[in-house]
């Protein structure tokens, strides 16, 4: 989800130059995609496959570097007085991959295109805090937003958000974007262009001759469609692929031996976490999810899990990033605890150990994608220790992409528990997951949750560019939610990365590994 909701995304490199063999030379990369896209328009994706399209084909007004930096890519930007108005400066000489030039009018379109309810989009968040966009001339965008709202460098075609922008020349005519023939074959501004899209079987792509900041220096990405982990792994060991991206935490040891190549775990922000569906009529019960959270011993199971790769004390970072309070969640694995608040709000063990109440069983179904060992072994873990405090959870699970569709269990609120691996933003406003108009399905506060101490906290937090003032509302958002427990942090997640140890011109990623494709060399 961008943001919240957010699809694990397997990504493989592999050059056609292999490690050891010498047959071709070093102008192609392969990198394999475990999930093949359903369009290639931003607009209409989400999670790591829109970051992995929109850093390919397309360009945002600013991006963040590996350090988390606010960097131009094709603007720098000015805040007015009031902190309410942005003013964008375009690079002049930027053109769409056709030759025609890129303009303020494609930003004042791609704002609208994302703004139109007939596009079929998950999410509007950051777009929807704007009042106005214009364009004086052809090279300055002026953005206005409703009330101060310092996250909007992240999100309006930022680095926090997953939507780039596109060409108004092609597209402005369309009623909608929903199945127009660009999303098939796109015409981006970024550093590669689509050659070929062979349904079912792969996208192969070329380096952009007129790129902005230069032609890459690898003339060609073919990405095949691989859904299976290990047979990702089982190539990297054999030398038929050169590298892998997002890989499995459990497998380090593993990856770590493999011979010239480098294993890099970089902690993102992105976290495990549970969310309860506050319309239940059994989550809603504060109690029955203080106790389900107590049942859980994340420290030992995350170390088991995840190798000791994720880290269970700093979930939360993986959602507030530098405005992380390590002492916001402090909820301690404690069986006996959760018994004995069960037993306090009327749940009794029946004579199979699984508590009533007023003649009803105390079962919670659990919900999750299918499509990663490490979300089914979390689960399985989770639904054991539940049994033994009396908690019944079966579990079912969804396809990835009917998970975190608009029609999905989570965005329809057709659970009870959910648990994902959530993708957050560099940004710490959290209004995406947490704030009243954002509950599914018109946002990505899938837990239903609303609170109007947290609405007030996140509106102060947004409303200055001070990072001290806005790490102090945060942490009181942290607090609260700490104990409301609409969502149970789990674990931070760290990236794991296995790159050939020629392959210049990578930097860490942040919230996508291809957001320096364009510096890559081999």
């Amino acid at each position: 989800m961008r943001r919240a909701l957010v699809a694990v995304l397997l990504v493989v490199l592999a050059a056609c130059t292999r490690v050891g063999q010498e047959t071709h030379g070093t102008g192609t990369l392969v990198v394999a995609l475990r999930q093949e896209p359903i369009a290639l328009n931003p607009l209409l994706l989400e999670g790591l496959p829109a970051y992995t399209v929109s850093e390919l084909f397309y360009s945002y007004l600013t991006n963040y570097d590996a350090n988390g930096n606010v960097v131009p890519d094709l603007a720098t930007y000015t805040v007015g007085p009031g902190n309410q108005t942005i003013t964008y400066h375009l690079r002049h000489g930027v053109t769409w991959q056709d030759g025609a030039p890129l303009t303020s009018r494609d930003v004042v379109f791609s704002y609208h295109a994302v703004m139109n309810p007939a596009n079929n989009l998950e999410q509007r968040y950051g777009f929807d805090r704007v009042a106005s966009v214009t364009a004086p001339d052809p090279y300055t965008v002026v953005v206005r937003t409703k009330i101060p709202f310092s996250p909007i460098i992240g999100w309006f075609f930022g680095g926090d958000n997953n939507y780039a922008i596109l060409p108004a020349h092609l597209l402005a005519s369309e009623k909608n974007l929903n199945s127009v023939s660009f999303n098939a074959a796109p015409i981006g501004s970024g550093p590669y262009r689509l050659e070929r899209w062979d349904h079912g079987s792969r996208l192969t792509l070329r380096a952009n001759p007129t790129y902005y900041a230069g032609k890459p220096a690898i003339d060609q990405l073919v990405l095949p469609f691989i859904a299976d982990s290990a047979t990702t792994i089982n190539e990297l060991h054999s030398g038929e692929l050169d590298a892998a991206f997002v890989l499995d935490a459990s497998r380090i040891a593993e990856l770590r031996a493999i011979p010239n190549h480098r294993v890099v775990v970089t902690p993102v922000p992105w976290f495990y976490g549970l969310a309860f569906n506050l319309e239940d009529p059994i989550v809603s019960d504060r109690t029955v999810r203080e106790a389900f959270a107590l049942a859980i011993d994340r420290r030992s199971l995350t170390r088991k899990i995840s190798q000791g790769v994720y880290d269970a004390d700093t979930g939360m970072r993986g959602l507030f990033t530098w405005a992380f309070d390590p002492r916001a969640d402090t909820i301690a694995f404690d069986p006996a605890r959760a018994k004995a608040l069960l037993t306090q709000d009327g749940w009794i063990p029946g004579p199979d150990g699984i508590r009533v109440k007023n003649g009803h069983r105390l079962r919670i179904e659990l919900i999750l994608p299918t499509g990663s060992d490490m979300t089914t072994r979390f689960a399985t873990a989770i639904a054991a220790g539940e049994r033994v405090v009396g908690i019944d959870v079966p579990m079912r699970r969804y396809d990835r992409t009917q998970y975190i569709s608009r029609d999905g269990p989570e965005m329809q609120g057709h659970y009870q528990v959910s648990l994902y691996d959530y993708q957050a933003s560099q940004d710490p406003d959290a209004s995406w997951l947490l704030s009243c108009d954002q509950k599914a399905p018109s946002g990505f506060d899938i837990a239903r949750y609303c609170s109007a101490k947290v609405d007030a906290l996140l509106r102060q937090g947004a409303a200055t560019f001070d990072r001290a003032q806005r790490i102090a509302a945060y942490h009181a958002v942290q607090q609260k939610i700490a104990y409301d427990l609409p969502y149970f942090f789990i674990c931070q997640i760290s990236e794991v990365d296995v790159i050939p140890s020629n392959l210049r011109g990578y930097a860490r990623p942040l919230l996508s590994p291809f957001a320096s494709v364009a510096s890559w060399k081999l």
